[in-house]
């Protein structure tokens, strides 16, 4: 669990609930993002379902804010407009252990 968070211009600065620390930068964040467009979705037969190519400017990886979702996760509206993307604390984690 995240004790606190603070957003920085060029990533997301994470305590979590063991005194531990992370830093992410933005774009590994986004270009990690869970939602279905971006990392597509299966239904009952398997079959997998993803959005085009979103063609990413600067903004897409610029956060305008974020807010907690329940106890496990974060949502981050991005200044491309994009916010569809729930990144469960696990993930945030995963990815903080591939970048180092």
């Amino acid at each position: 669990m995240v004790n606190k968070y603070d957003i920085f211009p060029n990533g997301l600065a994470i305590q979590w609930s063991d005194d531990s620390n992370s830093f992410l930068d933005y774009k590994t964040i986004r270009d990690a993002c869970p939602c279905a467009y971006c990392s597509g979705e299966t239904d009952v037969f398997g079959n997998v379902y993803i959005g085009k190519g979103i063609r990413k400017t600067q903004a897409a990886y610029e956060v305008d804010y974020i807010e907690k979702v329940g106890h496990y996760a974060i949502r981050i509206f991005w200044k491309d407009n994009h916010n569809s993307g729930i990144y469960p604390y696990e993930l945030l984690k995963t990815l903080n252990e591939k970048s180092n």
